[in-house]
């Protein structure tokens, strides 16, 4: 019985496998990982708030604008918010990404 592995020890090595770079990964610091969460917490704050905008701009626009129009203006809108929403995005990643390789 002492050759039978369980589910969490099989999943851990295939998971060595497919990504070797976390296994090598430094552990992080309380402090590190409070600013981590404190990076992501500003961030979702944001995209929150750009949503919010955003959508509010797609109600309000319908007013006076003509019918025929209104698909075209909206799905413009949206593309915006999801490329101001990446952008975020990824300055949230470069800001964590800072914090894990700063020395502390």
């Amino acid at each position: 019985m002492s050759g039978l592995k369980s589910a969490w020890e099989l999943s851990l090595e295939r998971s060595n496998k497919l990504v070797p770079e976390l296994k090598s990964q430094k552990k992080l610091t309380k402090k590190q990982k409070q600013k981590i969460a404190e990076v992501r917490n500003e961030y979702s704050a944001k995209i929150a708030d750009l949503d919010v905008t955003s959508q509010d701009k797609i109600r309000k626009f319908s007013d006076g604008v003509p019918p025929e129009e209104i698909g075209a203006i909206k799905a413009e809108l949206e593309k915006q918010f999801r490329s101001e929403k990446k952008v975020l995005e990824e300055k949230m990643e470069k800001e964590v990404e800072a914090v894990r390789n700063r020395k502390n």
